[in-house]
Order: structure tokens, then sequence, then C-alpha cells
């Protein structure tokens, strides 16, 4: 841990990550607040050294909606899968948890900038990171995984010569 941060506390002592690109918007932070307050927390987060949330901003921002002040820090170094155990669930309870923690982070969006800006910056190959050519297309309209969608398949028809990008990785050029 670096000097200047001491163990979190709370959830006031995280720091939202200031390039996060998913777009949390009421529906999917509405969603997790209800699941917190119907069935508790259950879901871990990812901080870095400083307190940065590197994974589950949109949790944090619910649990403190939700009035979750507390934080419990298990340090890991990534060769350990971290499980969480719930007690005194109801199996309505575990199972509404089981669909909820799946549908809210459908409600998210993404913010095509920041995220091509944060592949580009780190020279992440999009592949590594699970987009796909047409979804990239999508995404440079402002259409993938959009929290209105209606389910369908992803529209293969996008057109493809608004400009392009170039993967800083691999060199591959995609389409946008």
């Amino acid at each position: 841990m670096s000097k200047k941060q001491k163990q979190p506390q709370t959830i006031a002592d995280l720091v939202p990550d200031p390039a996060n690109s998913r777009k949390h918007n009421p529906r999917n932070i509405g969603s997790i607040v209800n699941s917190l307050h119907n069935v508790g927390a259950a879901r871990s987060i990812v901080i870095d050294e400083d307190n940065v949330i590197l994974a589950g901003n949109g949790l944090v921002e619910a649990a403190g909606e939700a009035g979750i002040e507390k934080v419990m820090v298990v340090e890991a170094d990534g060769n350990t899968v971290v499980a969480v155990r719930r007690t005194g669930l109801t199996p309505k309870q575990k199972a509404e948890l089981g669909i909820i923690d799946n549908r809210s982070g459908e409600f998210a969006g993404w913010d095509a900038e920041q995220l091509l800006q944060t592949l580009s910056k780190h020279e992440i190959d999009f592949a590594d990171v699970e987009f796909t050519e047409a979804e990239l297309k999508q995404l440079s309209k402002g259409t993938l995984l959009d929290p209105n969608a209606t389910g369908k398949e992803y529209d293969e028809s996008v057109a493809n010569d608004v400009k392009k990008c170039t993967c800083p990785k691999c060199g591959h050029e995609f389409p946008l």
C-alpha cells in the first residue's frame, strides 16, 4: 500500500476510477440499490494500493445510496479467487441475488471515448477485453449495450465508413 493511503474503513475512503469507461445510469444504480436493500451486499469490488476502484464503481455508488458505509478489504495477489460467503438468505433471496447480479450490469452503458482512450493509452488489444469488431462499430455509434435496447442481436450492418481505429498492440484496423 502506498504511504499516502491508509487501509479503507468506509465506502467514503474509496476513490472512484477517474478513467472508468462504464456509464452508470439511474436504472443500473437503482437495480443494485434495490438488490442491496433486498438481499444485502454480496459482490466484491477490486481496489488498488491507493484505494482507487478498479472494478465495482457502480456497486460502490449504489452501496452509498443504499446506506452501506463499511468496507472490508481482503489482500489478494491475483493467484487466489476471493469468494464472498453470504449466509442467512432465504431460497428466494438467493435466487434473486443471482438474477439481479447478472441483470444489473446489462443496464449500464459504455463511455466510448473513454474506453477507446484507455485501450490506446495502455496499448490494450481490443480482443483481450472481449470486444469484437462489430461491437466496436456499434460502440462508436453509441448503440452497444444500450440500457434501452430490446435485447436483439447486434446490428452487423452498422456503417463502417465513419473512421478506423488501429489496435496499438497488433496493428489490426477496426472500422468504426
